[in-house]
Formats: C-alpha cells, structure tokens, sequence
C-alpha cells in the first residue's frame, strides 16, 4: 500500500510499525509502562479526531475513513500488547509511537 500524494491535505501516512519514520535504531531509554502508554494514546486520540472530522465533512471519503480506523485498529492491538511486554519492547512501542505522532502531526 503506498501513501497519497503530498498534493492530499487530507492523505494519511501509511504506518510501517517496524519502521516508523524518525525512529533511531540506537537503543532508546527505558520507558515506563504508563509512558508508552500515554504514547500511543496520544496516537489513537489523533485518529479518532480524525475519523470524527471526516464523518462530519458533506461527502465523507470512505476509503479515508476506512484508512484510518485500520491504523486506529493496528493501534489498540500495540495498546493491548503493551501489557504483556517486557522492558525493551514497552521501549519500542514509545519510540515507534514517538516516531508515528511527529509524522502525523509534522507537515
């Protein structure tokens, strides 16, 4: 799946969890549970404005709706992970979460 043309004002990046944009490959610092948690809440918080904002538009674009209700899936699924995760994952899942709200919220 490729991303939409910068042209877009309304193009959702396409998210590579394992790749995120912004993201060091160096060790990051460890995080606590509840910091990697507020991470990807401030994520899935951006996607539900989001999929709010579209659905009051005149003509809602269904393809961008049904985008972003998959990212916002893939991101309760990472949320749901965390509680099992060990320290240098819950650190990933920080970075990575990190990494996705910078390219969300960056032009």
């Amino acid at each position: 799946m490729t991303g939409l043309p910068s042209t877009d004002t309304k193009a959702v990046p396409v998210h590579d969890p394992a790749k995120p944009a912004g993201a060091s490959p160096e060790p990051t610092p460890a995080v606590s549970y509840e910091g990697a948690l507020e991470r990807v809440q401030r994520v899935l918080a951006w996607y539900n404005e989001q999929i709010l904002s579209e659905a009051r538009t005149a003509v809602p674009d269904e393809a961008r709706v049904k985008r972003l209700k998959a990212e916002r899936q893939a991101c309760v699924a990472d949320q749901r992970a965390l509680e099992d995760a060990d320290d240098a994952e819950v650190s990933r899942i920080a970075a990575a979460y990190d990494a996705r709200f910078r390219e969300l919220t960056e032009p």
